[in-house]
């Protein structure tokens, strides 16, 4: 049976499908608040999806009670993907606590960091059974050092003033979205654990901070013609993993020159999921319009947040909101502009 995904995301959704071997039905998204399309999350429904996949994307937390309503009528699962949510919450809760699963990630740059691999958790019987099937296919774990170099990589760059010196590394392939093979599934490092555990409140932390910097950008970015903030659901606190934003289309090639880049300011993923040629064989209807999907693939970028940034960071990110969202070709983005 085939899982339901939204069209624009992580290209990891197309690996994850890939490692389960399972076809897939997308659905759209609302621009704006980065919402499913509860009409197509409908019809992939009636279509027989044995699961719908909801992404909390760049940490904005997503209603999902009117997918697990719309899911209970056919019985289907839904699954959370929490990864880039880490301390987010909705109502007082937890991101990543409503579906009947959840998935956790623990690699660089998702706010909890283990070096390396995430976690999947179960909050119902159905959730668990699956979840016990699973468990018998994790092999054996790697002993850990390239997490413990990638731990220590990610604390001495992720400064503002030194993160030019990894990005000017091709090998590297830093802020660059590229589609990934599946890897066999293992159980924990012997470093991963631990260091997760030790610094789940360093994590608390920094999205406080985090949720600082998106207010004083937030609002620097509002009132400007270039631009166009996303909406979250009332009682809720995104964790501003990153700030996504959408440009005008005279802001967006600004947003991807060198200047940028080295503020941190990094356009979204640069094809829709029914795009990628190497998942088009699992993809039962590549060919439908998802228009809130391209219009984020043309229109979104994101801004930093992190706890690293100095005051002079959010000074000079403020002089180029200012600079390119007041143009007067910064013409203002409406729902239905394409």
């Amino acid at each position: 049976m085939p899982i339901a995904v939204p069209a624009y995301g992580c290209y990891d959704l197309a690996t994850a499908a890939e490692g389960a071997d399972a076809t897939v039905l997308f659905y759209d998204l609302d621009p704006l608040t980065l919402a499913p399309d509860l009409a197509q999350v409908h019809a992939a429904l009636r279509q027989g999806v044995a699961a719908v996949v909801v992404v909390h994307p760049y940490g904005y937390p997503i209603d999902i009670a009117e997918v697990q309503r719309l899911a209970a009528e056919t019985g289907a699962l839904v699954i959370e993907d929490a990864a880039q949510a880490a301390c987010a919450d909705l109502d007082g809760r937890p991101v990543g606590t409503r579906g009947s699963l959840a998935v956790m990630s623990f690699g660089r740059g998702k706010g909890l960091t283990g070096g390396s691999g995430g976690a999947v958790l179960a909050y119902d019987d159905a959730g668990v059974r699956i979840l016990k099937r699973a468990t018998g296919l994790l092999g054996v774990p790697r002993r850990g050092w390239p997490e413990l170099f990638t731990i220590a990589g990610q604390l001495v760059f992720e400064r503002p003033s030194l993160y030019a010196l990894p990005a000017a590394l091709p090998l590297l392939r830093l802020g660059e979205t590229i589609y990934r093979e599946p890897r066999p599934l293992r159980r924990p490092t012997p470093v991963s654990s631990p260091v997760i555990a030790a610094t789940w409140h360093l994590a608390e932390r920094e999205v406080e901070t985090r949720r600082r910097n998106a207010m004083r950008l937030l609002s620097a970015l509002r009132w400007l013609p270039g631009f166009k903030t996303i909406s979250s659901p009332m009682h809720a606190r995104p964790s501003y993993l990153r700030l996504p934003v959408l440009v005008s289309p005279a802001v967006r090639p600004l947003a991807s020159q060198r200047g940028a880049r080295r503020l941190g300011i990094m356009p979204g993923y640069p094809q829709p999921l029914c795009d990628l040629e190497r998942f088009s064989s699992r993809c039962l209807n590549r060919n439908g319009a998802f228009p809130g999907s391209r219009l984020l693939v043309a229109r979104l970028c994101t801004l930093p947040t992190h706890g690293r940034l100095r005051g002079s960071d959010l000074e000079r990110l403020e002089v180029w909101i200012r600079t390119v969202g007041g143009r007067e070709d910064a013409l203002p983005i409406t729902p239905g502009d394409r």
